[in-house]
């Protein structure tokens, strides 16, 4: 895991405050540079073009968001500074998403940082599903904060990494042992194993020895992709990756009562898988997961 630089994507929100102690946080222990950035709307559509033209309010609004934005990169800028940190604020107006990716690639990132909600009403409607989109453009790993569970700058304890065993992207892996590395967390791998609405139809004796195959399974899958892991860093893991299987009709609200019930810091997961229909159902779930964590989650590209 190499980060040069994490982009902080604000909107002023709380959650985009959090954002940026996640990243500080990951700024000290990787040596990175952090760069601010605050996309003012541009909303299109005929209401807005409308609203544009006759309201000057409008722009006023625009302009508020301009200020508030500059002055908390002013805040931002002394607090990293003093930590050692550096920091730039960048502002650009038009729409957040795209916005977001093109800068993120331009200065080549190695993590995007941001909350999951908008601030105002507004910025919901325009903004809103944000996150989802840059989640599924972008090619850096995107963290997106819950406000459900504050980070207090300490550290993190508790990472759990969701595995598809059926298509086995394993970028999310290596990443959390990255971290682990850094922080000195435990890294638990766990495989959700969904059951659908038949499955009460199931003979027990069937379905636990399918539960069963799939703990094997995982901590075979978890031993092997430790291994490699071992082997293209150099290094020798100081802890174990403990593993689990979960099973219900939903794989992510199955992983986030797991993560809500062992105390998770940090989920890290694939956006999605690398092969066919998996890309579909690896992705919802992923997608699925954000909003339902009590903790903030990373995503990356397989």
């Amino acid at each position: 895991m190499k980060i040069d630089s994490i982009l902080w994507a604000t909107d002023g929100s709380q959650e985009a405050d959090l954002a940026l102690g996640y990243a500080k946080y990951l700024a000290g222990l990787t040596g990175a540079g952090i760069i601010g950035l605050h996309v003012i709307p541009v909303p299109g559509g005929l209401f807005f073009e409308a609203l544009r033209e006759r309201d000057a309010s409008f722009d006023e609004w625009q302009n508020d968001i301009e200020n508030q934005a500059g002055e908390r990169f002013a805040d931002a800028k002394k607090e990293l500074e003093e930590s050692g940190i550096p920091f730039e604020g960048v502002l650009v107006r038009g729409k957040p998403a795209e916005e977001i990716i093109a800068f993120a690639k331009e200065r080549s990132v190695g993590l995007i940082a941001m909350g999951k909600r908008g601030h105002s009403l507004l910025e919901r409607v325009v903004v809103g599903s944000e996150t989802g989109k840059v989640l599924r453009g972008s090619h850096a790993p995107v963290l997106a904060v819950k406000r459900d569970r504050p980070f207090d700058g300490g550290s993190l304890k508790q990472i759990l990494v969701p595995l598809d065993l059926s298509d086995e992207a394993e970028s999310g892996f290596m990443f959390a042992l990255d971290l682990a590395g850094l922080t000195g967390a435990e890294v638990t791998a766990i495989y959700a194993l969904r059951l659908d609405m038949y499955a009460q139809d199931i003979p027990a004796g069937a379905l636990d020895i399918v539960i069963k195959e799939s703990y094997t399974e995982m901590a075979n899958t978890a031993s092997r992709l430790s291994k490699k892991y071992e082997e293209s860093r150099g290094v020798k893991l100081s802890k174990p990756v403990a593993t689990d299987v979960v099973h219900g009709i939903s794989p992510a609200l199955s992983i986030a009562q797991y993560a809500k019930e062992n105390d998770t810091d940090l989920i890290v997961i694939n956006t999605h898988g690398r092969k066919g229909i998996e890309r579909l159902v690896l992705g919802s779930v992923t997608e699925r997961l954000i909003p339902e964590s009590p903790c903030s989650v990373i995503a990356l590209k397989p």
